[in-house]
């Protein structure tokens, strides 16, 4: 009798939600289906509807997922209790991980479909937004308290501005290379006041 190879629970679900990011980030939310993602992973789609019932459920799993990330590499930049630049440096290397394999950034692609999103899904994102937002903002306050940053408006505004720079640097560098990322990034840290860059 031939012995059938199943995968560790969980692994399944874990492996559909990433391919389905990875093609999410490339399409956008109407630029993929379920049966795309059972081929590539060599399964059956119904696979995907019993972890997944719909598109809705599928892409509020993968802001959800996106969150967690985002979370647990929050605890990695506490843990090594960088400086202020060092953490808003390491931001920006993070981001700019979406400049490798046609992948745009999930709050980039969230703004752009998000009158066509579900409202779930919208939710997560903005959600995933606010996140950002707090971390960046505790970022630049601690930053001017201990004098590594110079800027005039309040860190919660001044964190807006360094995600609307990341998204639009972003979207420059589709246009062209990395180079463009590279300018915006420099006068990111110029407008904080960043000693040293």
């Amino acid at each position: 009798m031939a012995i059938q190879h199943r995968r560790p629970r969980g692994e399944t679900r874990r492996t559909i939600l990433r391919v389905a990011a990875r093609r999410f980030q490339q399409a956008g939310y109407h630029g993929f289906t379920f049966a795309q993602i059972a081929e590539e992973l060599e399964i059956r789609s119904s696979a995907v509807h019993y972890h997944f019932p719909g598109k809705p459920d599928l892409v509020v799993a993968i802001f959800q997922r996106y969150r967690e990330h985002f979370a647990w590499w929050c605890e990695q930049q506490a843990s090594d209790r960088l400086a202020p630049l060092d953490r808003l440096q390491r931001f920006l290397d993070l981001e700019a991980r979406n400049l490798d394999g046609e992948r745009v950034e999930p709050l980039g692609l969230a703004g752009v479909e998000y009158a066509s999103l579900p409202a779930s899904a919208c939710s997560e994102a903005e959600a995933l937004r606010d996140d950002v937002a707090d971390w960046l903002t505790g970022v630049l306050a601690a930053g001017l308290d201990t004098g590594d940053f110079q800027f005039g408006a309040a860190p919660r505004d001044q964190a807006r501005l360094v995600m609307a720079g990341v998204q639009g640097a972003l979207q420059l560098a589709r246009l062209r290379d990395a180079r463009d990322f590279t300018a915006v990034r420099r006068a990111l840290l110029a407008s904080v006041g960043a000693r040293g860059v």
